[in-house]
């Protein structure tokens, strides 16, 4: 959550997809700061309806009104005022649970799935504050360097709409979102990543904490913000004559909720395909969830005698690089090459792949089943006989760069996978969270 305007007013935001026709503009005050939504589409995927027309005002910028429901359709903009912006179409209302495309270190633990998807529309409030640079001793003397000042996220202030445009719950300090059944949520972040879109607030992923109420949220596990617009805190106007003042900078942006996938479940055996399952004589030790790189390495084959044919180029697996983490997102481990999985308590497992199946999703590499080869220990990781890799985002190979002018050189593609260690029934209890 970091940096852009400092007024209150929300600056021209195009919204990602999963925005649908705006809406006429509202807040004449302020030139329209804030376009109302359009019309949600029908479920089948009808049209938005809604005019996207900015706000009236003469010296402000209008916000486009966010539908997002619609199939895409024809929102058209119009209306009076400066910095007017056209609605764009919408989105197929039977597409709403489903998220926008996301970097793999913002996906989910094994488990989880979207139940809740709410557009909210609001501000995110910073504060100005100062800070003195300590002196050579740790202390903050005369010579401790010059005082900073800078914005300083707050606390969000959002309205959370559904599909049809109807006011559904609100999204504050915390951060926790309520639903206008009485269900709170509330939340840590353990991931985040750049907006695609300039100028607007980061993309996270975060740990629901604890929940209160017996509603929708009652059973939410993890919350995705994606297809952030605007948001960012102002670039100036902060300094010794405005410390401790506050600036609303308005944005917009979609989230999604899910359920399972939490401490109910970790230390529960995926359901994986059969060709990955694991013997019958072992139970599950732990279970971490990965978040790191698939590096592979630029090599080249053929072409070394007459006979050998054209030289051909391909990226070849080399290693893995990845921190493992624990239910509650706290880093207890290692994974790299081997592979080996090395635990905080210095117990380390080397493994080989001995069975695999293709991934749930056609972008991300394959789900595994390896077999222990070495452990050391003593330590979670020591009597550790199978392990599987499932959930996995990401990670796939390069389909291009790998010629003669990049031979032996190193890619590394983000990818997040959550692995299952098992040991003998026989074995005392390996431990969790390794």
């Amino acid at each position: 959550m970091n940096a852009q305007t400092g007024r209150g007013v929300m600056v021209t935001l195009l919204l990602a997809a999963g925005c649908g026709s705006g809406g006429s503009g509202k807040g004449t005050d302020h030139g329209g700061a804030t376009g109302s939504a359009g019309t949600a589409g029908g479920a089948t995927g009808s049209a938005g309806a809604g005019n996207g027309a900015a706000g009236n005002g003469a010296n402000e910028t209008g916000t486009a009104g966010g539908g997002w429901a619609g199939a895409s359709g024809g929102g058209t903009g119009g209306g009076s005022g400066t910095g007017e912006t056209a609605g764009g179409g919408g989105v197929a209302g039977t597409i709403w649970l489903t998220p926008p495309s996301f970097p793999p270190a913002l996906a989910t633990p094994a488990g989880a799935t979207v139940k809740l998807h709410a557009h909210a529309v609001g501000a995110q409030i910073y504060t100005c504050m100062a800070s003195a640079a300590s002196n050579a001793d740790g202390g903050a003397g005369v010579d401790a360097g010059a005082t900073t000042y800078a914005w300083v996220l707050k606390a969000p202030d959002a309205k959370l709409y559904d599909s049809s445009d109807t006011q559904v719950g609100t999204h504050g300090a915390g951060p926790s979102w309520t639903w206008r059944d009485g269900s709170v949520a509330n939340g840590a972040k353990v991931a985040e990543l750049n907006a695609p879109v300039a100028d607007a607030i980061s993309w996270l992923l975060l740990r629901v904490t604890s929940t209160s109420g017996a509603g929708v949220l009652s059973d939410a596990t993890y919350v995705q913000r994606l297809n952030t617009a605007g948001g960012r805190a102002p670039a100036t106007g902060c300094d010794a004559t405005t410390v401790g003042t506050e600036a609303r900078s308005g944005y917009a942006a979609d989230y999604y909720f899910y359920s399972g996938g939490g401490a109910a479940t970790w230390l529960t055996a995926p359901e994986v395909p059969s060709a990955i399952a694991v013997p019958t004589d072992v139970r599950l030790a732990a279970h971490d969830h990965a978040i790191g790189m698939q590096i592979y390495n630029c090599g080249a084959s053929g072409g070394a005698d007459a006979g050998a044919g054209a030289t051909t180029y391909a990226w070849t697996f080399k290693a893995p690089d990845a921190l493992l983490y624990d239910m509650d997102f706290v880093p207890v481990a290692r994974h790299g090459a081997g592979p080996s999985w090395t635990s905080t308590d210095g117990s380390v497992v080397e493994a080989h792949e001995i069975a695999r199946a293709d991934a749930s999703r056609s972008d991300a590499i394959p789900w595994l089943l390896l077999k222990e080869l070495s452990t050391t220990g003593p330590g979670v990781f020591s009597e550790v006989g199978f392990v599987q890799r499932i959930n996995t985002w990401g990670g796939v190979a390069p389909t291009t760069g790998c010629d003669a002018n990049t031979v032996d050189t190193l890619v590394r593609v983000p990818y997040s996978a959550d692995y299952y260690f098992y040991v003998s029934i026989n074995q005392p209890d390996g431990g969790a969270g390794g």
